[in-house]
């Protein structure tokens, strides 16, 4: 598996300087953050962006984050596949794996209506995305089984899933849920800790950097490695304590608590 550095882990710095702090530290790879991306694209080309992760040897795992691409009417939803494919455009040039995107649930709905909404209107999002080499990766924040139902119904292989350590504590915590992913259909991991408090209060900022906390990496990394999983653990953490610190700080950090974990579960 490889090391890797979300752009929310180090929010307040702009992408330049999340790729510099990333590579000096020694990842080997960055997510991107998209606000970060449209910042920098704002007066520089992708060209520029390209030049710059290779000057560091990073690879790219994905663009973070996309959303609201479900309940949308199909205007809307056609709309944003047009906008989707400039990003797909950057992606395939930067040398980049993946988009995330986010799962929607609207309460008003059954559990069987947001599966199958989900699995039909990401479908036509990966569709669009094999026609550039892009996976679509989905992002579930609750009972983890719900996204490998939508990953097994959409039945296509540019569309998978990302878990996040956080969400399954916070969603469901089940170690056994993890071995129902499909080995193909497991594109990235956000890999990160959290705070010992009840799950139901659980928020963002109760994040912690990797091995500081009370979700069970070492167990999770396990099965990954059981499944043959062998892409990127991105380090995602939320936390004003930690955004306080430089980048190079957070990045050095963050790299040095992720691969304890790593040496823990015999992966280094």
């Amino acid at each position: 598996m490889k090391t890797c550095i979300n752009g929310a882990t180090t929010m307040p710095y702009s992408l330049d300087e999340d790729i510099e702090a990333a590579g000096k530290a020694g990842f080997e790879g960055v997510e991107i953050w998209r606000d970060k991306l449209d910042r920098y694209l704002q007066d520089r080309r992708k060209e520029e962006l390209k030049d710059r992760l290779s000057s560091y040897g990073l690879g790219v795992s994905a663009i973070c984050f996309f959303a609201g691409y479900v309940w949308c009417p199909e205007t809307e939803f056609d709309r944003k596949l047009k906008e989707t494919k400039r990003y797909l455009e950057i992606a395939t040039h930067i040398g980049c794996e993946s988009l995330l995107v986010c799962s929607e649930w609207l309460k008003d709905k059954t559990r069987n209506e947001v599966i199958e909404v989900h699995a039909r209107r990401l479908r036509r999002l990966a569709e669009l995305s094999e026609e550039y080499g892009i996976k679509i990766e989905l992002e579930w924040f609750t009972d983890l089984t719900d996204a490998v139902e939508i990953a097994n119904l959409a039945d296509h292989e540019y569309l998978g899933m990302m878990i996040d350590t956080f969400h399954w504590y916070r969603g469901d915590g089940n170690l056994d849920h993890i071995d129902l992913v499909p080995k193909d259909r497991l594109f990235l991991v956000h890999i990160n800790d959290s705070e010992n408090i009840e799950r139901v209060k659980l928020t963002d900022e109760n994040r912690l950097y990797c091995g500081l906390g009370v979700i069970p990496l070492v167990e999770i990394l396990k099965r990954f490695k059981q499944k043959g999983y062998d892409g990127y653990l991105s380090v995602e953490v939320f936390r004003k304590e930690y955004w306080k610190k430089d980048p190079l700080t957070i990045s050095l950090e963050s790299l040095e608590t992720l691969i304890e974990v790593m040496k823990r579960a015999r992966l280094l």
